[in-house]
């Protein structure tokens, strides 16, 4: 049980880091070439949901995938099947 919780936290953590980091970039990059900052604000805001829309189902599947593939074979830290 104590493998399971921990790797739907590493789904989490997976999920939310590459969706977050892949929304930074894409609202950094479009945000860079406003003239002003609320326009740069709204630039980045909409090219990060952008992003969300675009990529966040295929995200979703290579997270779950992973964490599932790295809690089944205990390369995810804490998913290690006791010895015995």
């Amino acid at each position: 049980m104590k493998r399971i919780v921990i790797g739907f936290l590493w789904f989490l953590v997976l999920y939310f880091g590459i969706v977050g980091i892949g929304g930074a970039i894409a609202g950094t990059v479009a945000g860079q070439g406003a003239k002003n900052p609320r326009q740069s604000q709204q630039t980045g805001y909409a090219a990060s949901e952008a992003f969300g829309k675009k990529y966040g189902m295929a995200i979703l599947i290579v997270a779950a995938s992973g964490a599932a593939l790295g809690t089944a074979t205990g390369r995810l830290p804490g998913t290690r099947p006791k010895a015995g």
